[in-house]
C-alpha cells in the first residue's frame, strides 16, 4: 500500500496525455531535457555493398632456405595470433652450418689455450714477441670465423636445432596451405597465406549522380544484416562505371572491431550525399507507440506527450519534420518512466 502511495506522489497524472513530476523527483529518476534546435545535418543514402579482404593485410609465408617441412602446426581456416609458430622447415644447409659452428668452437677453444700459454711464456721472456703475436692472430682469426658462421645462421631467421621456425607476422586466418608434413620447400616459395581481418574493405555500388557528391576521406557507415552500424572511411572512388550495373564502385575502409564483418558478407553502406538544415533532437527522446512517433515536451513540472514525425535518424540524433517547435525542451533520459506512466508498458 505504501508503495502505491509513493508512486502516486512521484508521478501525478493530471490527464492521460501529461505527467507531472516535481524537480526533486526529476533529479532522482534521472530525467534530463534539451531544447530542440535547428542545425546542419547530413542526408544519408543507403547502397548495397559487399565485404572484401584488405590485400595490404595479406601475408605470404615462405622459407629462407631449401628444405623439408619438419612440423606443421596449423591447417587451413585456423585462426592464428601474431608470433604464433606455423611450421618448421628442416634444412641440410642449416645442419651443415651448425656442424661448422661446432668445429669452429673447438678451434677457438684450442687457439685460446695456445694463446694463454704463449702469453705466459712471453711474459717470462722464454719466447720472442712474434711467437706470442702469431698465437694472438690465430685466436682472433678462429673467433672471427665462429662469429661469421653465427651471423650466417642468424640471417636465416629463428633456428631450432637444424630447422627454421616460421611464425605468423599478423593475427588472422590461414587462407591457404600448399604443403603437408614432409613436403619439400624452396627458398621464397609461398608455403601458406595469412589474411588479417582487423581491417577490411567494403565495396559499394553507387549511382553516378550520387558519386559526384562524394569525397575521399569522408565518414560513412557500414550496416550489417543484423542492423549493426560500423564507422568507416571512404578511401577510393573508381573512375570507371561498371558496364553491367551502370554504377561506380566506391571503397570503404573499416576497422573490424568486434569481428562483426567477414569477407564476402553482403551489407549496406550509408553515405552522406548532401546536407540540410533541420530541427534536431536526441534519438533517445523519440519512441514509437502503435506505429506512431512521440516525445515528451517539458512544461514547468509537467511532461506533455507530443506526437511528432521524424525524417533522418541515427543512433544519436533525429530530425523532426513536424509536431515540435525550436526551443521546446524534450526529455531524452528517463523517457521509459514517463512513457510507462501513460501507456503502461514498453510499447513497440
Amino acid at each position: 500500500m505504501k508503495a502505491i502511495i509513493l508512486v502516486f506522489l512521484i508521478l501525478s497524472l493530471t490527464f492521460a496525455q501529461e505527467v507531472q513530476v516535481n524537480s526533486q523527483i526529476q533529479k532522482k529518476i534521472g530525467i534530463k531535457t534539451i531544447p530542440a534546435k535547428y542545425q546542419e545535418v547530413s542526408v544519408y543514402q543507403t547502397y548495397p555493398a559487399v565485404v572484401n579482404e584488405d590485400p595490404t593485410l595479406s601475408f605470404s609465408v615462405s622459407s629462407s632456405v631449401d628444405g623439408i617441412v619438419d612440423s606443421l602446426y596449423v591447417k587451413q581456416g585456423d585462426f592464428v595470433k601474431k608470433g604464433q609458430i606455423l611450421l618448421t622447415v628442416y634444412s641440410p644447409k642449416i645442419a651443415d652450418i651448425q656442424a661448422n659452428i661446432e668445429m669452429a668452437k673447438v678451434k677457438v677453444s684450442t687457439a685460446k689455450q695456445v694463446l694463454d700459454r704463449e702469453e705466459i711464456l712471453y711474459k717470462e721472456e722464454v719466447i720472442p714477441y712474434v711467437r706470442y703475436y702469431n698465437a694472438k692472430i690465430e685466436y682472433e682469426k678462429a673467433l672471427g670465423e665462429l662469429n661469421a658462421l653465427k651471423k650466417m645462421l642468424n640471417s636465416y631467421g629463428e633456428i631450432k636445432g637444424n630447422s627454421v621456425v616460421l611464425r605468423s607476422k599478423t593475427t588472422g586466418f590461414v587462407a591457404d596451405i600448399k604443403v603437408v608434413k614432409g613436403s619439400p620447400v624452396n627458398i621464397g616459395e609461398q608455403i601458406m597465406l595469412i589474411h588479417s581481418h582487423e581491417r577490411l574493405w567494403v565495396v559499394a555500388q553507387v549511382p553516378f549522380k550520387d558519386v559526384e557528391r562524394l569525397k575521399v576521406g569522408q565518414t560513412v557507415f557500414v550496416i550489417t544484416l543484423t542492423g549493426k552500424k560500423i564507422k568507416g572511411t571512404l578511401s577510393y572512388i573508381n573512375h570507371e562505371i561498371d558496364p553491367k550495373t551502370r554504377r561506380n564502385d566506391v571503397r570503404v575502409v573499416v576497422e573490424n572491431v568486434g569481428n562483426f564483418l567477414k569477407p564476402n558478407l553482403f551489407v549496406s553502406v550509408e553515405i552522406p550525399v548532401s546536407s540540410m538544415r533541420g530541427l534536431v533532437i536526441p534519438s533517445s527522446a523519440v519512441f514509437v507507440e502503435n506505429g506512431k512517433e512521440f516525445c515528451f515536451v517539458k512544461n514547468n513540472d509537467k511532461f506533455v506527450l507530443r506526437k511528432i514525425k521524424t525524417g533522418q535518424k541515427d543512433e544519436k540524433y533525429a530530425v523532426v519534420l513536424s509536431g515540435l517547435r525550436e526551443g521546446e525542451e524534450v526529455a531524452y533520459t528517463g523517457v521509459v518512466f514517463l512513457r510507462s506512466s501513460i501507456f503502461g508498458g514498453a510499447g513497440e
